[in-house]
């Protein structure tokens, strides 16, 4: 199985609404954002909670009047966030951020079925068919569809859209995503994995390839994707960021590429500002970019041309935009921030968890995920959207036969001496179970997460298929804790029992990273309290080194967390579980194993129906428990602060996080 570009997550993964980690197959940082980049299915270094120099907090003031929670600026739309994009290309971008903008200017071929992550309705596409073998999939394009200049949208278009992602391929960016279902599990990079090792090293070959791959018919109007193989989560990679659709016309007058195999090589992996879209747009959606001031805001206006005219679902909008302006402002300071909730100068704003209790004095309305909401404060002016499960997890993962090439400070003596463990400590599953029933998931909740969280049973989070909320799971025992310690069969040099001689190893976060560092101090502390001669150090390093040290297999535990790329079990097993995984891949798991979990991927990747992946994810999940693979800690929880007077939004977790799909907004 291939090694994911998705992103370890950096985010302040508490209440993160904004989480952005910057996609890319590395474990994620902690890194105080607002928005903060992402990196696709990749290690996620998601920012503390209390981040680092918190500015003082902002005094409540007294409750709102109904006279200020008159409707403000009725035409524009504010949104206060913590981050800026990266880049507008479809094809190069990769953070939510700039997801954001592009989810609300271009379009896919078929879009999420309201608060849907499985069923689709079409959008660009009138409809589709899949072959029998799974591996065809032919779209009929939508006509009378107009790009914002007023070209007219083509089938061509469509097929050169998909082209254009997988030879851009920019480094650490989503092309991974396309490549796979037409090139193979393996295939993370358009040069080494597809130019390189299926073509020996012809650009122009691979990219007639990329163009054979998809191909469209201007007369019929379709377009048409040829798959290596059968590919389960390929829908919803098709209503994804990089499957937005792009004027070909315009990106050549702007210098992209024409199209032609014998260029592509000029146009892959580009710097980011050398890329002709990165502050271009020309898409077919409900808003039309207007301006990019960095580090400042983005400007979007109503497309009053937009071409639909029915709802995609019943009681959807359609037609022109009910707000014709829409502002996303980047405001890093939660001071600063807060206070334009509080005048109503911004109509949605990112909350930091450490500042929910200066909030809640403005909540009139609260609200669950299905939405359904209750009067928690008739003087309020904020409707607050609680409790709703991010697509982000963080935990801690346990290598099985750990990397002392040149020494390894981690393990300490790098025996069982009571002054280190050796390499292979954790792989006696007694000891993997120990540290699962050592680990206080209630305390760690509410101390890291304001209990805005809830505990992880394995590699799939809920609202996955596979997902169980009824899965066997580890608890909070220290009884259970001392038995698997004592049942462990490894010994010292002098045949001395692991309870009776004790360790010391060092457990790794990001530096900076609060959460992170909560629950190796929890961690700890249960293990000292189980025995005294149970030492486990909590070490923070900086995220660069960790994700070094990670990738290398130095580290014997470490916490990092995951964001993901697209809404299927595929994109959390492949890096949790497969041999070839962003993390699993240097945990050294038992062979057998191993090889299950693998087999057990490609089956889950290349089985279309959804019961049957269902089924085979939800056998990978118990897997990891019965081994007790990981300690795998929890999902964090996303908050959405609206002003009263917005109204419309509903969540959706396919959407960029937290997902603000601003057509469907009014005022």
């Amino acid at each position: 199985m291939h090694k994911v570009f998705g992103k370890p997550s950096l985010v302040f993964t508490a209440v993160v609404i904004a989480s952005m980690v910057l996609a890319s197959c590395a474990p994620a940082t902690a890194t105080p954002t607002s928005s903060i980049p992402s990196t696709g299915s990749t290690p996620s270094a998601a920012a503390p909670t209390t981040a680092v120099n918190t500015p003082a907090p902002v005094s409540p003031t007294t409750a709102p009047t109904a006279s200020s929670t008159q409707v403000k600026n009725p035409n524009t739309l504010v949104y206060a966030t913590i981050s800026d994009p990266q880049s507008l290309d479809p094809a190069w971008q990769y953070d939510t951020a700039s997801q954001t903008v592009d989810f609300n200017v271009y379009e896919t071929l078929l879009f999420p079925n309201k608060t849907s992550a499985t069923s689709f309705v079409p959008m660009l596409a009138t409809s589709w068919t899949v072959s029998p073998d799974g591996k065809t999939y032919t779209f009929n394009i939508r006509q009378g569809v107009t790009f914002q200049n007023g070209d007219p949208l083509t089938a061509q278009d469509v097929a050169y859209s998909f082209w254009r992602v997988m030879i851009t391929d920019r480094s650490g960016g989503p092309s991974w995503i396309m490549l796979e279902p037409f090139f193979g599990l393996n295939v993370a990079s358009f040069a080494n994995d597809v130019v390189k090792a299926q073509f020996g090293g012809n650009w122009v070959a691979a990219a007639q390839a990329v163009e054979n791959a998809v191909t469209y018919d201007n007369t019929a109007n379709t377009v048409t994707l040829h798959l290596k193989q059968p590919y389960g989560p390929m829908l919803q990679i098709l209503s994804g960021s990089w499957a937005e659709i792009t004027d070909m016309a315009w990106v050549v007058k702007l210098g992209g590429w024409d199209g032609n195999p014998a260029d592509a090589q000029k146009y892959n992996n580009p710097a980011v500002q050398a890329d002709p879209l990165f502050n271009q747009m020309n898409g077919t959606g409900p808003y039309k970019f207007v301006r990019w001031v960095p580090n400042q805001e983005v400007d979007l206006v109503r497309n009053d041309s937009y071409w639909l005219k029915t709802p995609l679902w019943s009681g959807g909008p359609s037609g022109p935009a009910s707000i014709q302006n829409v502002i996303i402002k980047n405001i890093p300071e939660f001071s600063t921030r807060f206070a334009t909730l509080q005048t109503g100068d911004s109509d949605i704003a990112y909350v930091d968890t450490q500042y929910i209790s200066q909030v809640q004095p403005y909540v009139q309305t609260t609200c669950d995920a299905s939405g359904k909401c209750t009067t928690t404060n008739p003087n309020g002016r904020l409707t607050l959207y609680s409790g709703l499960p991010s697509v982000e997890s963080v935990d801690l993962f346990l290598s099985e036969n750990v990397n002392t090439t040149g020494g390894n400070p981690y393990i300490g003596s790098g025996k069982l001496d009571g002054n280190g463990v050796p390499p292979n400590f954790f792989s006696d599953i007694n000891v993997r179970k120990a540290f699962n029933y050592c680990f206080d998931w209630n305390t760690y909740i509410q101390q890291a997460y304001s209990g805005q969280a809830i505990q992880a049973f394995g590699p799939i989070i809920q609202g996955e298929l596979g997902y169980d909320p009824n899965q066997a799971h580890y608890s909070f025992d220290l009884t259970k804790c001392a038995d698997a310690f004592k049942a462990s069969t490894l010994k010292s040099a002098s045949g001395a029992s692991l309870w009776d001689t004790g360790f010391y190893l060092q457990y790794i976060y990001n530096v900076g990273n609060d959460q992170r560092k909560t629950a190796g101090d929890i961690l700890a502390q249960n293990l000292l309290k189980v025995n005294p001669k149970f030492h486990l150090q909590v070490v923070g390093e900086p995220f660069p080194l960790e994700l070094s040290d990670q990738t290398a297999g130095r580290l014997p535990i470490y916490a990092l967390g995951w964001l993901e790329d697209y809404h299927d079990p595929q994109d959390w097993v492949v890096p949790f579980m497969s041999s070839g995984g962003t993390y699993a891949g240097t945990q050294a798991f038992p062979s057998a194993v191993q090889t299950q979990l693998d087999n057990l991927i490609t089956q889950g990747v290349s089985t279309t129906d959804s019961a049957a992946r269902a089924k085979i994810y939800a056998q990978i999940q118990n897997i990891a428990y019965q081994n007790a693979l990981n300690v795998f800690l929890v999902q964090p929880q996303i908050n959405v602060y609206l002003q009263n007077w917005v109204k419309g939004w509903y969540y959706n977790p396919t959407y960029p996080n937290p997902g603000f799909y601003f057509y469907a907004l009014s005022k």
